[in-house]
């Protein structure tokens, strides 16, 4: 974890929005925004365009419960970790690469399932980790 004296940047977690999260949904959302936003940047359009439909369909489900407090704290200690991984890394994206994919691409998606299993509720692990796991079984 990290202490006072580490000099990170959390400009690109969207922390705020974890906290306030109210319900299981909300923290999902919150997920499956960072998720698809990455995964967007770096994997073919078809690719993209399924964990998009993914993510979007995994939060259309609504999950009303409440978030824990443990569930918002593990969520934000996996943003910080999934952003510290690669995956917050600003790249600027090449659009000859939207038909091809870009090699980074094996990477983010691996991290993004990684990302979805370990803050996701199992409503999110099963859509979109789904999804991830499978594109990702795909580039291997």
């Amino acid at each position: 974890m990290y202490g006072p004296d580490d000099n990170i940047d959390f400009s690109s977690i969207p922390w705020q929005l974890l906290i306030r999260a109210r319900y299981a949904y909300e923290v999902d959302a919150v997920i499956a925004s960072i998720v698809a936003r990455q995964v967007t940047a770096f994997a073919p359009t078809n690719v993209a365009h399924a964990v998009t439909a993914a993510a979007r369909e995994s939060v259309s489900g609504a999950n009303r419960e409440h978030a824990t407090p443990e569930a918002k704290v593990t969520a934000l200690s996996a943003v910080a970790d999934y952003d510290d991984n690669w995956c917050g890394t600003p790249y600027p994206h090449h659009p000859h690469f939207a038909e091809l994919g870009d090699p980074l691409s094996e990477v983010v998606i691996a991290q993004s399932l990684e990302l979805v299993q370990r803050a996701g509720s199992e409503e999110l692990q099963k859509t979109l980790g789904s999804a991830l796991a499978d594109h990702a079984a795909a580039l291997v």
